[in-house]
């Protein structure tokens, strides 16, 4: 009895594969021609996470203590690793992966097998085993075959194969068929992943640099109002001074300290400040909150001249939003050119061959065509109507889309060239404020001047350094922005300490940052 199951077993498999073997071939001979790549028309900067994003990426990680010191490619770095909005697009751009695989592989393959006992008069025991082939081209063919060997456990076995091929000649066929839809759909959202892989790690960039010179300006404008307190406590002991000797009113005095107290209550609201941006900045970061690393880079100021009509056609060249409009035009047009393929007559080929064994031999086929013919069927008409109107929008927002590229930029060079003109204004503001609080001190010295003169000269002082700080800041972030604006990589600026330019190959990317 083993013997003749054995023996049985390998005839079912032999005879499973040979007919496999025939789909096999039949398949390429009925395969799609050459698919285009998820990547294609995608700038290499676009294409980063199809190289380096891995579901390793996604294991969990416990926030840990902030670092001593931090520079500003070492947080880019951390965020890019343990940020939880960017893990959620690692997530996207994996499973728009994955999806993309599935959607390539046409063909399917199984093996069966049955065991079964029936009993009435007496008790039958079956074994069946087989094997079955099936493959949808994206041409709209779909061709199957089914090898099946049935009663394993006797010498009476019975055999049987079926072999189906379907072939759409007009509704269904082509570029217009389900499985052709499928795999492009698939790959269009593949390489839409991409592109937002890529603009939500712009994004991410944009906001933890944003993040880090908060926290570079709060400890400036921290330091300037501790200068602050300090000349005002010296402005206080001077008067007390000069009270004293007889040469000013009491009101001198007790306006200098009250001056005292303002100041000394904004150096603990500027504290309380720094350590809220720093908190955001660690929680951003995916680090323990309460930490106070040092910040070690500092804003680089490099002045650039700005060409905004050469910026605004490189950026139509580089924004990745219009490409992801370009992709949601293309699946307009594919969801129309499918609703105009319904309304077509459906005229499929079809043919079959059946073989079967028992005792006997019996074969048969059959080959014919399948037409149906839509009529008055105002749903397919409205489809198509549905799908132009859609395609138009779809059109029109690109279109839109450009002009919102065109005033980013323009919105962006603006702000940069503002921000500059005022490094200029304050740097030249607290030369002037330290001038007048030379020529106020010398004035209260020699009995001309006030002590209200002097401390509104240190009020000046400090605004004025103040305002520097912010201005020189607001230039750095305003570059940054425009680099978001034209489409270029911000890797390659926060890899080094260089400013921001609207050049491509603005620096070297850090190999390891790029992940």
């Amino acid at each position: 009895m083993e013997t003749v199951v054995g023996r049985s077993a390998s005839r079912a498999c032999a005879f499973g594969l040979a007919w496999v073997g025939l789909g096999l071939c039949l398949a390429l001979i009925l395969g799609s021609p050459g698919e285009a790549r998820a990547s294609e028309h995608l700038r290499p900067e676009w294409q980063v996470g199809q190289e380096q994003v891995s579901p390793e990426d996604l294991s969990v990680i416990v926030p840990a203590p902030a670092p001593p010191e931090l520079s500003l490619q070492d947080a880019v770095l951390l965020a890019l690793e343990q940020n939880l909005g960017f893990r959620r697009t690692l997530q996207g751009l994996l499973a728009a992966q994955s999806n993309w695989y599935v959607a390539r592989q046409r063909w399917s393959l199984s093996a069966l097998a049955a065991a079964e006992r029936t009993g009435n008069d007496e008790t039958v025991d079956q074994v069946t085993a087989g094997a079955a082939f099936s493959y949808a081209a994206v041409t709209g063919a779909d061709f199957s075959v089914v090898a099946e060997l049935a009663r394993l456990d006797s010498e009476e076995t019975q055999d049987s194969v079926s072999v189906v091929l379907r072939q759409p000649l007009l509704a269904g066929r082509g570029d217009a068929s389900a499985a052709y839809e499928e795999v492009r759909r698939a790959r269009d959202a593949y390489r839409a992943e991409l592109l937002l892989f890529f603009t939500d790690r712009q994004s991410l960039i944009e906001q933890i640099v944003g993040a880090y010179f908060d926290v570079v300006e709060q400890l400036q404008l921290v330091a300037i109002q501790e200068a602050s307190v300090e000349r005002r406590k010296q402005s206080v002991e001077d008067a007390r001074l000069r009270l004293e000797a007889g040469l000013i009113p009491e009101i001198e005095l007790r306006r200098a300290q009250l001056r005292l107290s303002t100041e000394e209550g904004l150096a603990v609201l500027q504290k309380q400040r720094l350590r809220d941006t720093t908190d955001r900045l660690l929680l951003l970061l995916g680090l323990e909150v309460g930490g106070m690393p040092e910040l070690v880079t500092p804003v680089p100021y490099d002045p650039q001249s700005l060409d905004v009509a050469a910026l605004t056609a490189q950026a139509l060249e580089s924004r990745p939003d219009l490409l992801l409009a370009d992709i949601a035009i293309e699946d307009a047009e594919a969801a129309l050119r499918i609703s105009r393929s319904e309304r077509l007559p459906s005229l499929d080929l079809f043919g079959g061959w059946w073989e079967q064994r028992n005792g006997i031999e019996e074969r048969s086929w059959n080959v014919g065509l399948d037409l149906s013919i839509p009529i008055g069927s105002r749903s397919l008409t409205e489809a198509v109507n549905q799908a132009r109107w859609d395609l138009l929008v779809s059109q029109q927002g690109r279109e839109t889309l450009v002009q919102q590229v065109v005033a980013d930029v323009r919105t962006e060079a603006r702000a940069a060239e503002a921000a500059r003109a005022n490094i200029d204004i304050a740097e030249s503001s607290v030369e002037l404020a330290e001038r007048s609080i030379e020529i106020a001190q010398r004035m209260v010295e020699e009995g001309l001047g006030t002590n209200r003169d002097l401390l509104d000269a240190q009020d000046d002082l400090r605004q004025s350094q103040r305002s520097l700080v912010n201005s020189q800041i607001s230039y750095y972030l305003a570059l940054v922005r425009l680099r978001v604006a034209l489409g270029l990589d911000l890797l390659p600026v926060v890899s080094s300490d260089q400013a921001p330019t609207t050049s491509p190959d603005a620096g070297e990317p850090d190999p390891e940052a790029a992940g």
